[in-house]
């Protein structure tokens, strides 16, 4: 098959072009590439079928395209009283058929939800839920809903067959006029007005959502983002993100409202503004709010206005163009407040442009507006006053304490950028990222685009750099010689090794001494428990600062404490800070917030962190005594135009400061394996996708069924699917952390480990659900973790936080449990971590951690000799073949094989540039199962007008 990439790319392309130029450019694109230019045409095709029902986002119908296996061709069919004649669309939320409708002899759209996807309670949902908000609403210039059906083997809704082309298809054709694009509008108002009376609001409005029948009557289409509104206050309002979709914004972002773009609670107005959008595209041709990627797009929406429509077109009537920038108002209170209300002003335009109306409604607006302005500014002096004498001592100089940011894009390359750090003079910048092949540091001066690579010279991944207080020294991790600590000058040469251990370093104020943790935290993923380490930059002394799990240190600017992020007690990531000079941490917050990666305020009166508090990562402040770590307030927002964020830091005059914005998935794949030729086929498919994380598959020992959990994920819970991805259960929906599902070899039961009690313990679930049982009891400060059982079922293990796992028999509660420590030899080390045990129940392989080193080490353990053998020196997740003696492992993303009678070792497969997470092998060693992260990350800078 040809390069999805280049495909993908080739297609996204094609479809920004008038339907007529496309041809030429694909041709031209692919060049000899006869199958990738026949892949893109289907594509194409497809999706321009899909068009006159819905649209489904491109990059779902080529994951469609290339991954759904589970397709069948209905055409020729019955279902109930319809005859399916063709498929006319296809996407993730269902398939659309035209049909004859056999006893009132008509042609109808059967919309249905996809045999693998059945039982899948998010896409049911969506499903139903859109039959129901379309069915509640009766209205010429909306789709018309004839019945909502169940069948033996599909849920399905019959809708009229529109003849027509979309809104987004018309827009592409240009030359629609004003007078056009007004009458269009009409109708769409006067759709939106319909299903607004009725408590229904759409949250996808776009040009792909819009009909336009060949007689010009324009159907509004696509309900499956709507919601029944509930009433409370002036105006019904509900939450944007779905409760089966943690972190996830619904609706296309370009179109969104900045306050549903932000995650907030929405109401009839962010209707409204899409509305406004979709005008403003009809009349000037472009995008109001775009950008080159997710990021720069959620930012032009939040912070920019777009050029006026009589600038881009002088033909446009101004009074057209204060109407359409009073419907996209960002404030939601400037906006038009009601449907009824933009209606009328666009149905009053459109039999009178001329009229001096609406000159003198919005100058009366302007007035009005001033006017509360005004009062507001009065009531705002008087409450500053107050503020600033209850406060007197509190920060002031902050560019975080000011909303009115700026916002600029300084990165935009594929794939990721990490850990942005400002000069002291805020005229350049660093970061990490792999655009090379392995990971180096880059310098790019703002203002500029191209960056340069510091570490090019090095073959080693070296990231995490920091300027030096004075500016004149870089100081980052490297894995040359070993690896650890290293100073480089401003160009990259000078180059000398600190130390051999330590990451993510930070300066002293002074720049005499470094900060560094033992742990790594890179691409959002935790390494291991990791304590503090302060060396000399001059001679490479260190101290010890705590042993407390610790990542990400941060220096205060007065030298006198430390901010760190690491694991707490109750396994949730926390802020906590410690003395300089060391001693007993001091915790920020004890909630079961993930907040990490801590910089401080210029003056260290302020503590900046991200924290998932606010629904997704973003960046929090919280008021501190810098010399106690004593916290002084409650954590305040301090919102970023961003759903994911995780590195940032304050510019040396704290004016400004630098982020990164993340877009992250993760999915499960399915390939074969071949054990004799020792190969993964390049025949993967991907049988998850969305927005859900998907993380530590186990497949049954009839391969018939996978398991995975959703690690990281907002709502942690276990879930069960087919093995190629269709019928997905969740098991378990709770705020517990439930994690890493392992089948019974009889596939009945599976064994996993989670919070319920306030601690980790290990829990058993039926495969079809029910009530979970608790197995292992443990304490708190050694908790249960990742399960295993033995090939006959009679034996289950966990794995401990300290130490050796624990054999517990699964046929028992843990209240008659005798459990089994695994007891080592004399020569054993410190602990052991079971990823894997073998057929013949003989030996566990797991990983052991070389302090040396700072590494996991693969090794296997005896348990009848209870000897341990170590394997390699990198790498971590072990399986055991069928053969009891060769292994797979995991290490940098990439797959190895080894043998541990002959120790040879090959590589045999690479995920790179993606973050591979997790892997698990079927019981005949026939099929692989793998989780792979996708990030896009790029670097931002927010700038204060003071």
């Amino acid at each position: 098959m040809s390069d999805l990439a280049k495909i993908e790319e080739i297609f996204h392309a094609a479809l920004e072009l008038a339907p007529a130029a496309r041809e030429e450019f694909v041709r031209n694109a692919c060049g000899n590439d006869l199958e990738s230019r026949r892949e893109v045409e289907s594509l194409i095709s497809n999706y321009d079928s899909a068009g006159d029902f819905m649209e489904t986002p491109p990059e779902d119908i080529a994951a469609d395209f290339f991954a759904n296996e589970t397709h069948i061709n209905l055409a020729g069919k019955e279902i109930s009283q319809y005859r399916i004649l063709s498929q006319i669309g296809r996407g993730g939320m269902g398939e659309v058929y035209l049909a004859e409708d056999t006893e009132l002899g008509r042609k109808v759209a059967l919309k249905l939800l996809p045999l693998q996807f059945s039982s899948d309670p998010e896409r049911k949902s969506r499903f139903e839920q859109e039959a129901r908000a379309v069915s509640a609403l009766n209205h010429p210039n909306i789709i018309t809903i004839h019945r909502i059906e169940k069948s033996d083997q599909f849920n399905f809704i019959a809708t009229e067959y529109i003849e027509g082309i979309t809104l987004k298809e018309r827009i592409a054709e240009g030359n629609l006029s004003w007078q056009e694009a007004v009458g269009i509008g009409v109708q769409i108002a006067n759709a939106l007005e319909s299903a607004h009376s009725v408590e229904i609001i759409h949250r996808d409005i776009k040009p792909a959502n819009i009909m336009i029948r060949q007689d010009g009557i324009v159907k509004v289409l696509d309900f499956g983002l709507a919601k029944l509104a509930k009433h409370g206050g002036d105006s019904a309002e509900f939450e944007t993100r779905e409760h089966t979709a943690p972190n996830g914004v619904m609706g296309t972002i370009n179109y969104m409202s900045p306050e549903q773009a932000l995650g907030e609670r929405v109401d009839f107005r962010t209707d409204i503004f899409s509305f406004g959008v979709v005008l403003y595209e009809m009349l000037s041709g472009v995008k109001p709010f775009d950008g080159a990627s997710d990021a720069a797009i959620y930012n032009a929406t939040i912070n920019h206005s777009p050029t006026p429509l009589s600038e881009l077109n002088k033909e446009i009537p101004l009074a057209l163009d204060r109407i359409v920038f009073h419907a996209i108002e960002k404030n939601r209170d400037g906006r038009y407040q009601t449907i009824s209300e933009l209606r009328r002003d666009l149905q009053e335009f459109k039999e009178d442009p001329n009229s001096d109306l609406f000159a003198k409604k919005f100058a009366t607006k302007q007035k009005s507006n001033f006017a509360k302005f005004a009062i507001s500014t009065i009531a705002l002096v008087l409450l500053a006053s107050f503020v600033y004498l209850l406060f007197l001592n509190s920060s002031t100089n902050q560019a975080a304490e000011s909303k009115n940011f700026t916002y600029t894009q300084l990165t935009s390359q594929k794939g990721e950028e990490l850990f942005p750090n400002l000069s002291p003079d805020g005229k350049s910048f660093l970061y990490s990222s792999r655009e090379s092949g392995n990971w180096d540091v880059y310098l790019q001066k703002l203002g500029e685009t191209k960056a340069v690579n510091l570490t090019q010279t090095s073959a080693f991944d070296d990231m995490q750099g920091v300027f030096s207080p004075d500016g004149k020294q870089i100081a980052f991790r490297s894995e040359r010689d070993g690896g650890g600590i290293f100073l480089m000058s401003l160009n990259g040469e000078s180059v000398k090794r600190l130390s051999e251990f330590g990451f993510t370093p930070s300066w002293s104020p002074d720049g005499s001494e470094l900060v560094v943790s033992t742990d790594n935290v890179i691409e959002n993923v935790r390494g291991y428990f990791g304590e503090l380490w302060v060396i000399n930059a001059l001679t490479g002394t260190r101290r010890l600062i705590t042993k407390v799990d610790g990542d990400s240190p941060n220096w205060s600017p007065n030298g006198h404490r430390i901010a760190f992020s690491g694991m707490s007690e109750n396994s949730n990531i926390d802020i906590k800070t410690v003395s300089a000079q060391g001693g007993e941490p001091v915790p920020l917050m004890d909630d079961d917030y993930v907040d990490k990666n801590p910089f401080w305020s210029i003056d260290g009166k302020l503590l900046y962190f991200f924290s998932d508090r606010g629904g997704n990562m973003n960046l929090w402040r919280v008021a501190i005594d810098e010399k106690t770590g004593r916290v002084l307030g409650t954590p305040q927002p301090q919102t970023l135009p961003a759903n994911d964020t995780n590195f940032g830091g304050n510019s040396y005059d704290g004016k400004s400061f630098i982020y990164n914005q993340n877009v992250k998935y993760s999915n499960l794949f399915k390939a074969d394996f071949d054990s004799k030729r020792e190969t993964i086929e390049k025949n993967a498919v991907e049988i998850t996708r969305g927005s859900k994380i998907v993380t530590n598959p186990n497949v049954s020992d009839d391969n018939k069924l996978i398991a995975f959990d959703s690690f990281g994920d907002k709502q942690e819970d276990i879930f069960v699917a087919d093995s190629d991805g269709g019928n997905i259960k969740q098991l378990t929906n709770d705020i517990e952390k439930d994690r890493t599902p392992r089948f019974s070899p009889d596939g009945k039961r599976i064994a996993f480990f989670t919070d319920t009690t306030g601690k980790f313990e290990g829990w058993m679930i039926n495969r079809d659900g029910g009530e979970k049982t608790l197995v292992a009891r443990t304490s708190a400060d050694n908790f249960a973790q990742l399960p295993l059982w033995s090939s006959d079922g009679k034996r289950l293990l966990f794995n401990m936080s300290e130490g050796f796992p624990i054999i517990y028999d699964p046929n028992k509660n843990a209240d008659e449990q005798s459990p089994q420590e695994i007891k080592p030899d004399s020569n054993a080390p410190t602990s052991f971590f079971a990823w894997s045990w073998s057929n013949d129940q003989q030996k566990l392989a797991g990983t052991v951690w070389n302090e040396a080193q700072n590494s996991t080490n693969v090794a296997i353990f005896d348990l009848t000799s209870r000897k341990f053998e170590k394997l390699t020196d990198f790498g971590t997740r072990p399986f055991w073949l069928a053969d009891n003696r060769r292994l797979i492992f995991l290490n940098r993303d990439k797959l190895y094989l080894f043998d541990s009678k002959t120790k040879r070792m090959k590589e045999i497969f690479s995920a790179e540039p993606y973050l591979l997470q997790s892997f698990t092998l079927s019981k005949d060693n026939r099929t692989i199962y793998y989780t792979i992260q996708k990030n896009e990350s790029d670097i931002w800078l927010a700038n204060s007008p003071q």
